[in-house]
């Protein structure tokens, strides 16, 4: 008896052990199920995002979708489609159209490609796009279980309804090595603080609304935060006034409206799909008074030589820098990594107090980070995009264009990698991107921004150099900070106090943060959600210039302007080329008017459309008025610190391009 009690208990015991062990194994077999799903729905994205970039692409070359099979059997799909998918036709892909794609679904396209609607409604293995919206669906879907349920994922998108008035924002596309953030905003008491994505403060539904002026802000490893620019149109409702000295103090009025995906699609205020325009050929001109305008920087203009800063493919939108480009350390905690890239000047254009000469003069190049290097063998350290950090100065064109475009190379400072992100200098179309997104009534919405108007006493740590030498301390801008004002002249001050100031209370010297209730007017939005330092803090340097054969643009600017030992008369996706109206005679102001009136069919880049000429103070706002000519060929926007009220939004100006202590830059990324 004992030994068959014995006997009971130890089946008994294996009984329960296998129960056990089945239980614990029951949620490693799910979850093994769940990532198998998790790599279907993955495959789906996939495909869509590639066939989304291919119709778009057929859609510019041609002007129609490529498909002619109407697909009616879209019933299953109705809870995923808005208002103008559920009342427009749906089209297969036609996939031999669309050469060069890799798919891991759509198999059945095979058996109707040469058939009819009625045919093509048996299978559901294929991909569709809507007519209206250009959304890629697959008809049967990929089904994922989830706490509720099974859900079945048919497309890429969320989907809001069609209500009067809407105007669907695109999602910003997270890139490697981003973090979502958004901020406690400041109040009268404290100072608004960041709240990233894994804290428990954070609400994703809140995360962004441009209906609010919260544009979506993201920051990356380094501590660098970057803002979505979603792909929008936009309208030109008015113009300022001019006085009779042919300048203005006022800003005209901007409409903007969010397009649908990559398409040139938007609602209207009646709910109604209407389609922006856009210049299509190279000697189309196009009237952004008219009518709502697809903005070039989203747009693919490789069938038009990149005429007005448009990109090689058609976007969702771009990410741009909060700030302008700073140096690492110093007032932040980025760490201090050299770049492939070396500068490419041994002098740069110094401040006389730094000099210690009775003027400005060409000397030994330094910076603020490196001291006084006078070669051209120092490596650019890799630039961060913080508030409060001294900002990125003496870099000629050349160097700014060749460091931003490295920013996701390998062992970069931020997390990025090259097969997912494009970085590169910013072009005037980009800035105009910002510039009327700002102006518009998701920004500023008609009202000036304030100026950066801050330099730094002691801008560069005391330290001897190798000889023995003490080095002088120099005059450093600082990013994100404002005097609360529009116009006001340059102020002086120290990190020190800047750092010292707390709740809503200016410094000694009038001065606000970025991060301040009374900061928050110097950036695009009014609030802390947009883009600062675009007034003031240092000029900007972008990717352009005007092909007049200076020698200027050899010296700073090889890597823009030449090809080899060729100079690039054409725009490509990086760099737009401003053809030349001047003369070898000219004034240098007749030679601006010129070059000015040689362009003025480009649109989108805050120059033309905001301004009356190419000299004087003829932009929105009273912002300087300055185009490329002569030995300045090269473009900078937004003025520096000491331009008081000639500095803003609508500010441009050409640039000899050298290393100057008053010229930085601004990086743009974009997915891959």
């Amino acid at each position: 008896m004992k030994q068959r009690k014995e006997a009971g208990i130890t089946i008994i015991s294996l009984i329960i052990t296998i129960i056990a062990i089945t239980i614990l194994a029951f949620p490693i077999i799910m979850n093994l199920g769940n990532n198998v799903e998790l790599q279907k729905l993955t495959y789906l994205r996939s495909d869509i995002d590639n066939l989304t970039q291919k119709v778009s692409d057929f859609y510019n070359e041609y002007g129609e979708i490529p498909g002619s099979i109407i697909y009616t059997a879209v019933g299953d799909l109705k809870e995923v489609l808005n208002s103008a998918e559920l009342t427009s036709n749906f089209y297969v892909i036609d996939l031999q159209a669309i050469q060069g794609i890799s798919l891991h679904y759509g198999k059945d396209y095979e058996k109707v490609k040469n058939t009819d609607t009625s045919t093509a409604n048996k299978y559901g293995d294929l991909y569709i796009v809507n007519e209206q919206t250009h959304n890629v669906f697959y008809v049967q879907g990929i089904q994922l279980r989830e706490k509720d349920g099974v859900k079945i994922y048919y497309t890429n998108h969320d989907v809001t309804e069609n209500t009067s008035g809407l105007n669907i924002v695109n999602p910003p596309e997270i890139l490697t090595g981003m973090k979502r953030i958004m901020y406690k905003v400041p109040t009268n008491t404290t100072k608004g603080t960041i709240i990233e994505e894994d804290d428990d403060n954070f609400n994703e539904s809140d995360w962004y609304s441009y209906e609010d002026k919260r544009w979506a802000n993201a920051q990356t490893q380094d501590g660098s935060i970057w803002v979505w620019i979603p792909r929008f149109a936009y309208k030109i409702v008015s113009k300022p006034t001019y006085g009779s000295d042919g300048r203005t103090q006022e800003g005209g009025t901007i409409s903007v409206k969010f397009l649908i995906g990559t398409s040139d699609n938007y609602y209207d205020d009646d709910g109604s799909i209407k389609t922006a325009q856009r210049q299509k050929t190279k000697k189309e001109t196009i009237d952004t008074t008219a009518d709502y305008t697809v903005h070039p920087a989203f747009t693919n203009e490789t069938g038009i030589g990149y005429a007005n800063g448009g990109w090689d493919k058609e976007l969702t939108g771009i990410w741009v820098a909060k700030f302008e480009a700073g140096y690492p350390q110093g007032n932040n905690e980025a760490p201090v990594k050299e770049s492939s890239q070396k500068y490419s000047q041994n002098t740069v254009w110094v401040k006389a107090i730094e000099a210690g000469t009775s003027a400005d003069s060409d000397q030994p190049a330094r910076n603020w980070l490196d001291g006084i290097y006078g070669s051209k063998e120092t490596s650019i350290k890799y630039p961060t995009f913080q508030g409060l950090s001294y900002s990125m100065n003496y870099i000629n064109h050349n160097d700014a264009f060749n460091i931003s475009k490295s920013l996701t190379e390998t062992g970069n400072i931020y997390g990025f990698t090259s097969n997912t992100a494009d970085s590169h200098l910013m072009k005037d179309s980009e800035w105009g991107a910002v510039a009327y997104l700002s102006q518009s009534q998701y920004g500023l919405n008609g009202t000036d921004i304030h100026i950066n108007n801050i330099t730094l006493e002691s801008g560069r740590r005391t330290r001897t150099s190798e000889d023995g030498q003490t080095e002088v301390d120099s005059v450093y801008a600082v990013t994100g900070v404002t005097t609360r004002t529009t116009d006001g002249n340059g102020v002086t001050t120290t990190i020190d106090e800047i750092n010292s100031i707390e709740r809503n209370i200016p410094s000694s010297k009038g001065i606000y943060t970025w991060n301040q209730q009374n900061g928050e007017g110097s950036s695009s939005t009014g609030n802390i959600y947009g883009i600062y330092d675009l007034s003031g803090g240092l000029w900007e340097r972008t990717a352009a210039y005007v092909v007049n054969g200076n020698e200027n643009l050899k010296y700073y600017g090889k890597s823009l302007a030449y090809n080899g030992n060729t100079l690039r008369t054409e725009s490509t996706k990086y760099i737009t080329v401003y053809q030349k109206g001047e003369e070898s005679s000219d004034e240098d102001n007749t030679a601006r008017q010129k070059n000015y009136e040689a362009n003025d069919e480009v649109y989108g880049s805050a120059i033309h459309e905001t301004s009356k000429s190419g000299t004087g103070n003829t932009g929105w706002f009273g912002d300087y008025s300055c185009f490329l000519a002569s030995i300045w060929p090269f473009s900078s926007r937004g003025g520096y610190f000491v331009d008081s009220s000639h500095a803003g939004l609508f500010r441009f100006q050409g640039t000899a391009g050298t290393g100057h202590f008053g010229c930085g830059f601004r990086a743009v990324l974009i997915a891959n």
